[in-house]
């Protein structure tokens, strides 16, 4: 066998090996995606009650009618001196000097005086008015006992005073699971947290989502409550969007373990219909890794308040368990895929087989270099999967763009390979078209593979950590394309100078190459719409969807199994099948813009994997309606040319 093709042998044997032991770090991830299948559905305590009241009825009544609709847990929010004074339950007189707090009965005074001990509130025997600020907990059944605490009362109006015993009371009874609602508070540390959490979990308390602005430690003491979380055993829960302040501290230091919870905004919900909600729990659900759904109540729903909000509840648990991928029932963390660094290392030795696989193809000399390319590409992708989680990303960076452009690339070497005598019928032609969409999304797939392998870990899996670079992915493939087919690609068995002297007189000739009209108009809306493609890339799009596209999306997902892109099925994967069948028809000018347009196809293929938060039998399932769908869409287009316009297509081979 010649030096050559033992080469070829090996760089093809090392990226197989490497994509192997990416498969079996997915493998870990969808066996800890599959044992947490549970989904919390929680409706507020304090809306509940208003519910009741509004309807007459008591808030148990309410709490068990939800529940069979689809309810699985109430959330109970952490009374305050300001709640207990809206309610009757407590009145405060006196200056802020030694102000005085009257509590209706022993239980409540004894219930604020331990919630305000535990965050460290300090109590006092004999205070000094002169000295103070003071505040005097006070309760007239009980002459002559009261607590004073060092403080104005100014300063623990909000502070958490403790679960009312009643509403959990409720909850229990009702058959529910009761979530708590802690705030963050001053002086927060290690120790007075885990007293709070450890309360809370006493009283049945698993998970605590917090109210307001700010999560636990958001003063830069993010660990210790991570540290607090840990040691208690009671879950933290992140609100999705929430746009909490220190959330993603927080959320790095538990290392994942927490609950994703999704929640729409009393605002927000104003501006919902009744279905958009629910489409929007049910998706956070199935795409996103949610285990809690935080749901607010309707309100504006006619007569029948009651009856209207178990139906609204029913449909959110009939779209979370469509089709048995997830059940409703108590919110769990999930377990860490605990893939052994071996997996990892070896998969940065397919990458680094696959960037030279990539450099070989596009970069002219590397073939006198080779084996010193392939062992430095090597060594440094196993040193990026060795080197923790930054290493990780950027390996992950890499193959998201280096597989997609070695994909794409098929096309040109297609239009350079084709004779321009053949002339292939239109039948025939598009198979070969699908074929090549077949084998361009294989390549895609093993890049998949080492994003996949990289990055299944916790973190990833509930969001706390995303990968990097999405835009990039997207960009470099259609680049790359497009450089090769202006320069195009070395040829085997040319010299480095012969290569690059080819290169350069193709790119002149290109260049000087006048531009009519209509062309230039046609790579004027092309690049903008691969633009526009590109800004909605991302986790924060810099281009918003319009109310017709979201409708569309709507639809498709209420026909198809999962909805795929649109970059995919009605532009990438549709323009690269009519590339190729316009190059096997001998119209290579025509095809190469598509070309470039085929290429965001395999990027978005790529970058559906890239979304570690998303269900990995979903990716699978959406990347494969998508390349279905727009092979589908390409052949119709491709024979719609076909036959509406078979003598342009004969005058355009004549003249190119």
């Amino acid at each position: 066998m010649a030096p050559q093709r033992w080469f070829v042998f090996l760089v093809r044997f090392l990226v197989g090996l490497g994509a192997l032991a990416a498969a079996s770090a997915g493998a870990l991830r969808y066996r800890a995606e599959h044992r947490n299948r549970s989904v919390a559905i929680a409706v507020d305590y304090s809306e509940v009650e208003r519910l009741a009241s509004g309807s007459g009825t008591t808030v148990r009544h309410v709490l068990a009618r939800l529940r069979r609709a689809g309810a699985t847990a109430a959330a109970v929010t952490e009374d305050t001196l300001e709640d207990l004074a809206d309610c009757g339950l407590a009145s405060i007189s006196g200056t802020e000097r030694l102000a005085t707090v009257r509590l209706t009965d022993q239980d409540l005074l004894q219930r604020v005086a331990d919630a305000w001990r535990m965050r460290g509130v300090v109590t006092v025997t004999e205070p000094d008015p002169a000295g103070g600020p003071y505040t005097l907990l006070w309760c007239p059944q009980l002459p002559g006992q009261s607590v004073v605490f060092r403080g104005a009362v100014a300063a623990l109006r909000t502070l958490g005073s403790g679960f009312r015993e009643r509403a959990l009371a409720d909850v229990r009874a009702a058959g529910l699971e009761p979530v708590g609602r802690v705030s963050n508070f001053p002086g927060l540390s290690e120790e007075r947290l885990e007293r709070v959490l450890r309360d809370a979990a006493s009283k049945g308390i698993r998970v605590v989502v917090c109210p307001g602005t700010e999560v636990f430690g958001y003063y830069g003491q993010s660990q210790e409550a991570a540290t607090a979380l840990k040691r208690s055993g009671v879950l933290f829960g992140q609100v999705e969007f929430g746009k909490q302040k220190g959330d993603a501290a927080l959320g790095m230091a538990l290392k994942g373990r927490f609950v994703r919870v999704h929640s729409i905004s009393e605002g927000e919900m104003g501006t919902l219909s009744e279905s958009e909600a629910v489409d929007r729990f049910v998706r956070a659900a199935r795409e996103r890794n949610i285990r809690l759904c935080y749901v607010r109540l309707l309100t504006q729903v006619g007569a029948d308040a009651l009856e209207s909000n178990g139906r609204y509840l029913a449909a959110i648990a009939r779209g979370i368990q469509r089709g048995g991928l997830l059940q409703t029932g108590p919110a769990k963390s999930f377990a860490d895929p605990g893939v052994p660094a071996v997996l990892r290392l070896t998969a940065g030795v397919g990458l680094g087989a696959l960037l030279t696989w990539l450099l070989a193809l596009t970069w002219p000399g590397a073939g006198r270099l080779a084996w010193l390319i392939l062992a430095g590409f090597v060594v440094g992708c196993v040193g990026l999967g060795a080197a923790g989680n930054t290493g990780a990303k950027l390996a992950a960076l890499i193959a998201a763009v280096a597989a997609p452009s070695l994909a794409s690339l098929r096309v040109v070497q297609v239009m350079e390979g084709c004779d321009r005598d053949t002339q292939y019928k239109s039948g025939e032609a598009l198979r070969l078209a699908v074929v090549e969409l077949g084998r361009m999304s294989g390549i895609t797939a093993v890049g998949i593979l080492f994003v996949v392998g990289m990055l299944s870990s916790l973190p990833y899996m509930v969001r706390a950590e995303q990968f990097m670079g999405i835009k990039l992915a997207h960009a470099v493939p259609m680049a790359v394309v497009a450089a090769a087919l202006v320069a195009g690609l070395p040829r085997w068995g040319d010299s480095a100078s012969e290569a690059w002297a080819r290169m350069r007189r193709r790119t002149r000739e290109f260049l000087s190459q006048p531009m009519l009209v209509g062309w230039l108009l046609l790579t004027g809306v092309l690049a903008v719409a691969m633009l526009l493609a590109l800004l909605r890339t991302g986790n924060e799009p810099g281009v918003g969807i319009s109310g017709l596209e979201l409708k569309f999306r709507a639809l498709l997902d209420a026909i198809l199994p999962a909805r795929p892109r649109t970059k995919e099925f009605l532009i990438g994967h549709p323009a690269m099948v009519v590339a190729v069948f316009l190059v096997r028809r001998n119209l290579r000018v025509w095809a190469a813009p598509l070309a470039v347009l085929g290429a965001l196809g395999q990027a978005s293929l790529l970058n559906t994997f890239c979304h570690i938060h998303t269900p990995l039998m979903l990716s699978v399932v959406r990347a494969g309606t998508g390349l279905v769908l727009g092979a589908v869409v390409g052949c119709a287009v491709c024979l719609l040319v076909a036959r509406c316009c078979p003598g342009t297509i004969r005058k355009l081979q004549a003249e190119h």
